[in-house]
């Protein structure tokens, strides 16, 4: 039972951040429903406070919670683009690559500190 938890704890880390990175690219071929942006948003911002709080509290490295900070403005600057409360001369470009920049951001301040969370697990284990 742990194993076939810890595979689809795998599976839903690795699927889930490409399935929102790939989501502008694949709204082409499906609608997405209107309120996605902010959806995503209200769902990320919390979560990564979350992940980035606890990693803190392990590894005491600021680095991945700043670049978590600058990937969640660079989503809500996308969708302030996407809705037109910032103008912009393309808000759909700029919406795509604000959201796209930030997405990447922000899943690399997730990889970065999970990677300080079990690096110092290792130590403290030595």
């Amino acid at each position: 039972m742990g194993i076939g938890l810890s595979l689809t704890c795998l599976v839903h880390c690795l699927a889930l951040p490409l399935l929102i990175l790939l989501a502008p690219a694949l709204s082409r071929w499906f609608a997405l429903p209107e309120g996605i942006h902010a959806a995503i948003l209200i769902l990320a911002a919390p979560a990564a406070l979350v992940a980035m709080h606890d990693g803190w509290r392990r590894h005491r490295r600021m680095g991945p919670g700043l670049w978590a900070a600058a990937g969640l403005t660079l989503l809500a600057s996308g969708l302030a683009a996407h809705e037109g409360w910032i103008a912009v001369a393309d808000p759909a470009a700029a919406d795509r690559l604000l959201t796209s920049i930030g997405a990447l951001g922000l899943a690399g301040a997730h990889l970065a500190n999970w990677r300080l969370r079990h690096r110092g697990a290792g130590e403290a284990g030595a």
